[in-house]
């Protein structure tokens, strides 16, 4: 079924009251995410925390995970579970998809229209495809699967329902050959894939650690390029 984001790309200038923090996909594990968040001194009036995408689904506190998208310190781009609701509204089969992959928290609400009508609006305007955010000078995208070869389409090109799957859905480090760098942007990271630990090619990033680890994992962005350099 042809989808098109209704934002496909928000530019995030620097933060320059406090750090900048990436995780990856949430999963409806809320609770897990503020345990982290305090473990590493995360300031809530001054930092900010980007997310890969995947806020809901195979959690129980998915709710609250999309509730995470009124807070004024947390930003995220757009997953392919959260995909898959947005089709739910013009074919259930998408819904069903979703119940089968840990949605309860969606099963129980399948009267309330007024409820799915604001998650559908949450997710439409603050979950855009991409990102870009400026840290330390550099430029930093985020996006939830994999990217196109040239960061610059992702941010004002058009894109082809094929450069949109693979955006949500693509599993590159299932083959290596097709983990290239991104060019455009110093450094891009991703969730979708399952990891142990963050795992690097070239300038992309995947750290999508919670299905193998039972662990979120949250990077302080500013340590990327000390990262590279390991």
């Amino acid at each position: 079924m042809q989808f098109k984001p209704r934002k496909q790309h928000i530019y995030n200038s620097a933060n320059l009251v406090g750090k900048d923090y990436i995780v990856g996909d949430i999963h409806g594990q809320i609770n897990l995410l503020y345990e982290q968040l305090l473990a590493q001194g995360f300031n809530f009036n001054t930092d900010r925390l980007f997310c890969t995408g995947d806020l809901i689904s195979k959690g129980e506190q998915s709710i609250e995970c999309l509730n995470l998208l009124t807070k004024k310190w947390f930003f995220a781009v757009m997953g392919n579970h959260e995909q898959l609701f947005l089709l739910g509204f013009q074919c259930a089969s998408y819904w069903d998809c979703l119940r089968q992959k840990g949605g309860d928290w969606l099963s129980q609400h399948m009267q309330r229209f007024d409820l799915l009508i604001r998650w559908k609006t949450m997710i439409d305007i603050m979950m855009p495809l991409t990102r870009t955010i400026v840290v330390n000078g550099k430029s930093v995208g985020i996006s939830h699967a994999s990217a196109t070869h040239n960061w610059k389409t992702l941010q004002s090109g058009a894109l082809s329902d094929e450069d949109i799957w693979h955006i949500l859905w693509s599993r590159p480090l299932h083959q290596l050959n097709s983990c290239v760098a991104i060019d455009e942007v110093d450094f891009v990271v991703h969730g979708h894939s399952s990891v142990e630990g963050v795992t690097r090619h070239h300038n992309r990033y995947w750290i999508d650690t919670f299905t193998l680890k039972q662990e979120l994992t949250i990077i302080n962005l500013n340590m990327l390029q000390p990262l590279q350099q390991s």
